[in-house]
């Protein structure tokens, strides 16, 4: 079902828009049902899981975190097995609403909000590292000279990597012109094309993680319209 079609990477309408344009607030509440529906919760975790196995992670940071919805769902999942992680979010935009980081702070978890360009933060000359480097549905947006400087900064800053990604492929295709039967908008119903069509298939991610001596990598798909990466730092 994997198309073989060079990735096309473009413009997302949700990335142009102001934080508080209803547009933009609609399609971050369609984004949530999107994730729901797409299990992307349980994908993350049984992700986290394999990665975490035999340790319990500190401190994790989230690339595009959005309103940190996700965030919070699995901080509740988490925080019994998991006490005491301080939480970075990190976007451009701050859309996290003060109640969902009272519900972090809820379960014992300590919430930071960075609004600053990726590049921007893991380029700061400071000592900064992180467990876990998590990213949803962010990946996809850089184009490959981007992509790779990205994954090279954020090998640089942790132990352990996961991000789930649009899957494309044939079937993946198919349900993002569907994706109005979840009740989406217009600019979710045409980014979640775009998003299909910069996501990525087989081992691409892969192929552009540095160091890959120094690391276990695994690249695989998960349910139906998800693409999994994770990478461990391998013990020395």
């Amino acid at each position: 079902m994997d198309l073989g079609l060079p990735r096309r990477v473009e413009s997302e309408l949700l990335d142009g828009l102001a934080a508080g344009d209803p547009r933009a607030q609609r399609s971050r509440n369609d984004l949530r049902r999107v994730h729901r529906a797409m299990a992307t919760l349980p994908i993350v975790q049984r992700a986290l899981d394999r990665g975490t196995e035999g340790t319990v992670p500190r401190t994790v940071l989230e690339l595009g975190a959005g309103d940190g919805s996700l965030m919070l769902r699995l901080a509740r999942g988490r925080a019994s097995r998991w006490p005491g992680v301080r939480v970075t979010l990190l976007d451009r935009l701050n859309v996290t609403a003060p109640r969902t980081l009272s519900g972090i702070r809820s379960v014992g978890w300590t919430p930071d909000v960075v609004t600053m360009d990726v590049f921007d933060r893991l380029a700061q000359r400071d000592d900064a590292r992180w467990d876990v480097i998590l990213a949803n549905l962010f990946v996809h947006h850089f184009a490959s000279g981007d992509l790779e400087r990205l994954l090279a900064a954020i090998a640089a800053r942790t132990r352990l990597f996961v991000c789930c990604e649009p899957r494309r492929s044939a079937l993946a295709v198919a349900g993002s012109h569907l994706i109005g039967l979840l009740g989406a908008g217009p600019v979710t119903r045409q980014d979640a094309v775009s998003s299909v069509h910069a996501g990525f298939r087989a081992r691409e991610l892969s192929a552009l993680w540095p160091h890959r001596e120094d690391w276990i990598v695994d690249e695989y798909p998960a349910g139906l319209f998800s693409h999994c990466f994770l990478a461990v730092r391998k013990e020395r």
